[in-house]
């Protein structure tokens, strides 16, 4: 039987996450079609969040009309949570160089899910750019974890 699910990210979950890093952003669409889409996630608490979605995207619509997402961390620091909550979207976009405008969206956190499997070790999520990008996308993951990191909540 699995622990109950925690309501805040506990200090090392708050350490790890609140450097930022790639995640999978977990949304629904009104029939409850599930939807991922890889991205960034910083928190910014034991209990938020910020996430980056493309501007008008399906994950934009779902956040919008569900008012509910999720962020999958995978391998980061070891860990692999499912963090849940009510999410609203911030004003502004962040527009990074080499990427399209994002929307920031804060996630209320209030559900922490440890997802990680006794004795198994998962790869960490991370972003691998062809050698002629590589730079400049590295400088872009940059900016946009930067701007979750001070955006306007």
């Amino acid at each position: 039987m699995s622990p109950a699910p925690a309501r805040q990210l506990d200090d090392r979950a708050l350490a790890v996450l609140g450097a930022g890093g790639p995640a999978l952003v977990l949304s629904s669409d009104a029939r409850g079609e599930p939807h991922a889409t890889y991205s960034w996630a910083v928190a910014t608490g034991a209990r938020s969040m910020r996430i980056a979605v493309d501007r008008g995207g399906r994950s934009s619509a779902n956040l919008r009309g569900r008012g509910r997402g999720a962020v999958m961390a995978v391998g980061l620091g070891g860990l692999n949570l499912l963090v849940s909550g009510r999410v609203r979207r911030l004003p502004g976009l962040l527009q990074p160089e080499g990427s399209a405008p994002l929307e920031v969206w804060a996630l209320a956190v209030d559900r922490v899910r440890d997802q990680a499997w006794p004795g198994v070790a998962t790869s960490t999520l991370a972003y691998r750019w062809p050698a002629a990008q590589r730079a400049a996308m590295r400088r872009m993951e940059r900016a946009v974890l930067a701007g979750l990191r001070v955006a306007e909540g």
